[in-house]
């Protein structure tokens, strides 16, 4: 029988660090799952807002970009330029008429003309009594950008009317000089909706502001005219003098929480309690604006708790399966080490000395140099033993036994317990004197050893037959040999070996 291999013997010996290690293996895997969950939910969740971002800017120019043609064409009719040229009451007149009409068709809240002095000429609502009429609006930043030869872009308060609107400037040149501007003014009212219909259908929060960070349309009105963003003094100072926003803007009561990445970020907001999203902003230069889109960050955890049970789920299995095969190996370890060694005298047994002593006469019929020795023993009065001092005390001595006859045996001889008080010594060597001097030794040895038990010191001796393999002799025949050999020396007095 072959020893059992490293792996028995491993588990077998170091059991809890073998579960130890591979406890830790496995708690190291859920934690790799766990971040590889985040990751692959960020991932997930971060494509659904640049997708949904994609959809809202197509929304926002939409509602906000496509009036830039109407001042467009106007910044080339004759007439504006006619009447930049040449105010006077009855072009004045003529051209809120032709700005009343086209306000109409094309469906801007209000469209005006404004000199190099920043006053209205000419309005669409010319009949209200919050006209533009006659007002000064020079202060604007949009008019500012247009007598600057750019397209002036501004999302403000209403200075008259006191409505949030979207402002588009253009300039108008008359033989290559800028005379005036052309303002359509449109309302955020359409894209509020929109921002609201999100937000009840699917509880989609998306917040859009001015290139500053101050939100002007939002689902929930606390939002509208705070500021998302740190804002410098500067900023605010301009805001103020150019009164965007009528009073002053005050930060929106959020709190920023852990950032998942460069882009995205869990947000929460008083306004709206109980609950946490995560955060991302988009920012469009030709538009003026930022959109900040959120999602519920419970989407989130729940796709990490999904990818990290489905791998615990996993580790799990694993663990039981490795266990199954720990406990199988160990008990398949503790049946060879049963099966091969005594577990009362430490020597090895008979199933085992079948296998070696085959091998050996093998080795032996091939090469006559490559002979081995056999010594039978047997403790003397051994049941005398046992019933004077006890089968525990008779079992120490047995175990003692097996210590002496180990202690003895060099590496390539083997030691093996026959029977209850037997024992079998095979010895490499090359002739019967070899094996008949180990044999002496261990006798002496267990003669003066002190077997000592709660009845007092046990005298222990043994006697012992030794005979040598001869080549193509059978096992069966060197047993007969060798314990004819033990009968003599147990008819001559016993404590002896006779060979």
């Amino acid at each position: 029988m072959r020893p059992p291999n490293r792996f028995l013997i491993a588990i077998k010996d170091r059991p809890v660090v073998s579960l130890t290690i591979l406890v830790s293996i496995l708690l190291v895997g859920v934690l790799f799952a766990f971040v590889l969950g985040q990751r692959t939910a960020l991932d997930d969740l971060e494509l659904t807002l640049d997708r949904s971002a994609i959809s809202r800017k197509n929304l926002l120019q939409r509602e906000l970009q496509n009036p830039l043609l109407v001042p467009e064409v106007l910044a080339t009719a004759p007439t504006v330029r006619a009447l930049l040229v040449r105010p006077s009451l009855v072009a004045a007149s003529e051209q809120n008429a032709v700005l009343e009409e086209t306000a109409i068709n094309t469906r801007v809240e209000v469209l005006y003309v404004m000199d190099l002095n920043g006053d209205t000429l000419a309005a669409s609502n010319w009949r209200a009594s919050d006209s533009f009429v006659g007002k000064s609006y020079k202060f604007r930043p949009y008019f500012q950008q247009a007598i600057a030869g750019q397209t002036g872009r501004y999302i403000a308060k209403g200075v008259t009317s006191g409505k949030i609107g979207y402002y588009l400037a253009r300039p108008v040149s008359v033989d290559g000089h800028i005379r005036g501007v052309v303002v359509a003014k449109n309302s955020l009212n359409a894209l509020q909706s929109r921002v609201d219909d999100f937000w009840r259908g699917d509880r989609e929060l998306n917040l859009v502001s001015d290139l500053n960070g101050v939100l002007v349309a939002a689902p929930v009105s606390a939002f509208v005219f705070k500021s998302i963003e740190p804002m410098t003094e500067a900023t605010r100072t301009a805001i103020e003098v150019s009164r965007q926003y009528g009073n002053e803007i005050r930060v929106l009561p959020m709190t920023p929480g852990k950032a998942l990445s460069q882009s995205i970020r869990l947000v929460e907001f008083s306004a709206i309690p109980g609950q946490s999203f995560l955060q991302k902003s988009y920012v469009f230069p030709d538009l003026g604006m930022r959109l900040y889109l959120h999602l519920p960050a419970s989407r989130y955890w729940e796709i990490v708790a999904e990818f990290t049970a489905m791998f615990s789920l996993l580790a799990l299995v694993v663990f039981l399966v490795c266990v199954g095969l720990f406990q199988r190996g160990s008990y398949t370890a503790k049946l060879i080490e049963t099966a091969i060694h005594d577990p009362l005298t430490g020597l090895h047994t008979r199933l085992y000395m079948s296998d070696w002593c085959a091998a050996a006469i093998r080795v032996h019929n091939r090469d006559p140099g490559a002979g081995f020795g056999l010594a039978v023993f047997d403790l003397d009065l051994f049941k005398q033993v046992n019933d004077k001092y006890g089968h525990l005390a008779g079992d120490e001595v047995l175990r003692r036994v097996g210590e002496i006859v180990r202690n003895a045996l060099r590496g390539e001889d083997l030691a093996v317990r026959f029977g209850g008080e037997e024992l079998a010594l095979f010895v490499r060597c090359a002739d019967l004197t070899q094996a008949l001097a180990l044999a002496e030794r261990i006798r002496r040895s267990v003669e003066q050893f002190k077997f000592r038990s709660q009845g007092g010191c046990i005298p222990v001796t043994l006697s012992g037959g030794v005979a040598y393999h001869t080549a193509g002799e059978t096992l069966d025949a060197l047993f007969a040999r060798a314990d004819q050999k033990l009968y003599e020396a147990k008819e001559r007095g016993r404590n002896q070996i006779r060979s």
